[in-house]
């Protein structure tokens, strides 16, 4: 969250070529096809039926918490084969609790966090009232699922402004408080949790990423002492707070192991945590990203027990040297090289990061090389998408962009509360920024927060929903459905999965949910075949050795694996129609 002047603002996109009337150094005038024709995705929030407005509980007393949230999630609720939407809620600033970094039960009349049930063709229906303690009335920043006790059903883990919450599921979209006897208990500002198997014996535990000691009862007064002019404080003027893992004993009974572990930031000011095998030595490896400190990758030795690789791997800080303001991450193989990179968002004049991950532990800050740098210098990142909707294999890139403060405008010349999303395409080594040909994704100004991907619709390519501080979240589907997709189901979470087609090229992915910024994506690899079909996977499940299966020329589709004492197995194939 840095802040500098409007005029070296100026100066600088000046010197990168960039027309000043512009929010971002697009294509422009060179992209002046017609965007109608060849926009990937329509807002298609008034069809859906979703009405969810986001309350950040905003206050004279700029309560740092009010401009963060909030999360959403994208999982099958009720087991019905389709994707549900959970929505994290904000509300009235809880009371104080009994130290700085403590806080009280939500006020009376405090709005709760929502579901939205699914019919499969991306109509939803508020299905909130019947599902118990989902229905969580504390001020909420990030959520992920899982089935943490076994029993084939998905569970809730809330990152609150208070007590973290662990909800274990009670029948079809429906849930009941299990924190208590849980252990996981949690009373401050947590940010962001990610649910994988880190010790390898079959059950998810669980990183919770925890940001700022905030006393709320003590605000502090940032910004000029004008009418209108008082901001949200930086984090700087906050201590940081360190991040928690509990391992599971398979039913959801966690123990905190965050010291044995080796998971030790206190200093860090982490806003979220993504989850992928980085060094590509079978087990799951973590990486935080941290506002205004140093980064984290904390990579795993197969046991849960973790290594700081942070300075080794070059992830901590940017090409220059300097820490960011990092809000969310992506991971995936963005090169075609079958290594996982780290993509992450960032505050104003610091433009978002991409990590090339060269192999042996080691990434390259390639931002400036990939098309990335330009667009990205002006708004301020939060929630990230992995994505490929035009189906040819490749990983395009889809950001939300929103400023924390809502009258930026009173100290910065151009810049607004209010920021389009940007979508890049994959093009030659690069990314093109495509964003003027989609008027209804990237065509409106939005105070974006998390951005999650997922098939809501059935028709086998990914749609997006997209959640705004203190507005309405928002759903754009993909148009058409002529991208030629293959969806893998069935895998553990965290295998490793490699797609040869029959043209000779492999793709890479991880069966994982991204978490965006606060939230969880729909955890299915989906594979761009282009032309081609699929000639036969390669698998590794956390742990495991790599195994292969053949498909023997697989089109676009569903299909469906398991995994016996003699390996994988092709269970099921639904041919895309």
């Amino acid at each position: 969250m840095k802040r500098r002047a409007g005029l070296a603002r100026l100066a600088g996109l000046l010197a990168l070529g960039c027309p000043i009337a512009l929010t971002s150094c697009g294509d422009g005038a060179g992209e002046a096809r017609s965007a109608a024709d060849e926009s990937w995705y329509a807002d298609s929030t008034e069809a859906s039926g979703l009405r969810f407005v986001h309350d950040a509980g905003r206050s004279p007393e700029r309560h740092l918490p009010e401009t963060m949230g909030a999360g959403a999630a994208l999982f099958d609720a009720d087991r019905d084969g389709d994707l549900d939407l959970y929505l994290v809620q904000g509300g009235p600033m809880p009371p104080q609790g009994a130290t700085p970094s403590s806080y009280g039960p939500p006020p009376a009349g405090a709005p709760t966090n929502q579901l939205w049930l699914n019919d499969g063709a991306a109509r939803f229906v508020d299905a909130t009232a019947g599902s118990g303690a989902a229905a969580d009335p504390h001020h909420g920043m990030g959520v992920a699922t899982g089935d943490l006790d076994g029993d084939g059903w998905e569970d809730i883990v809330l990152a609150n402004l208070g007590p973290a919450k662990v909800l274990l599921a009670d029948g079809p979209a429906r849930w009941r408080d299990a924190t208590e006897s849980s252990g996981v208990l949690v009373d401050e500002w947590s940010a962001c949790a990610a649910l994988f198997d880190g010790d390898a014996d079959g059950d998810l535990d669980l990183f919770l990423v925890s940001y700022l000691a905030v006393d709320l009862s003590k605000p502090e007064h940032c910004g000029q002492r004008r009418e209108g002019w008082r901001s949200y404080c930086h984090p700087d003027r906050y201590p940081g707070l360190n991040d928690r893992y509990y391992e599971n004993d398979g039913r959801a009974r966690f123990v905190e192991r965050t010291r044995e572990a080796g998971l030790f930031d206190p200093d860090g000011k982490g806003l979220c945590v993504a989850v992928a095998d980085v060094d590509d030595d079978g087990d799951l490896d973590a990486f935080v990203a941290n506002d205004s400190t140093e980064n984290r990758l904390w990579t795993n030795d197969g046991r849960g027990r973790f290594e700081d690789s942070t300075l080794v791997s070059g992830v901590g800080v940017d090409r220059y040297g300097r820490t960011e303001a990092s809000m969310g991450v992506a991971i995936g193989d963005m090169d075609g090289d079958r290594d996982m990179d780290i993509f992450v968002t960032g505050f104003d004049d610091e433009s978002d990061t991409l990590y090339v991950n060269l192999g042996e532990l080691l990434f390259d800050d390639r931002t400036h090389l990939s098309g990335l740098e330009h667009p990205t210098r002006l708004p301020v990142g939060f929630g990230c998408v992995l994505l490929d909707p035009d189906g040819d294999g490749d990983l395009d890139l889809v950001v939300a962009n929103g400023h924390i403060l809502d009258n930026i405008h009173l100290y910065h010349d151009g810049q607004t509360f209010a920021q389009r999303l940007l979508c890049f395409e994959r093009e030659g080594g690069g990314w093109t920024d495509r964003s003027a040909r989609e008027p209804e994704l990237c065509g409106v100004p939005r105070v974006g927060r998390c951005l999650v991907s997922g098939d809501l619709d059935g028709d086998g390519d990914e749609d997006l929903v997209l959640t705004e501080n203190g507005a309405p979240a928002r759903v754009f589907l993909r148009r058409g459905s002529e991208a030629r997709i293959l969806a893998v189901r069935g895998l553990p979470r965290g295998t490793r999965v490699e797609l040869a087609r029959d043209d000779g090229v492999v793709l890479a992915r991880d069966s994982h949910p991204q978490p965006s910024y606060f939230g969880a994506c729909e955890e299915v690899p989906r594979f761009g075949l282009g032309a081609a079909r699929a000639r036969g996977l390669r698998l590794r499940a956390p742990g495991d050795a790599w195994s292969e299966l053949p498909l023997a020329g697989l089109g676009p589709g569903d299909a469906r694996v398991a995994r016996d004492g003699s390996g994988w197995r092709l269970v099921e194939f639904r041919e895309k129609k």
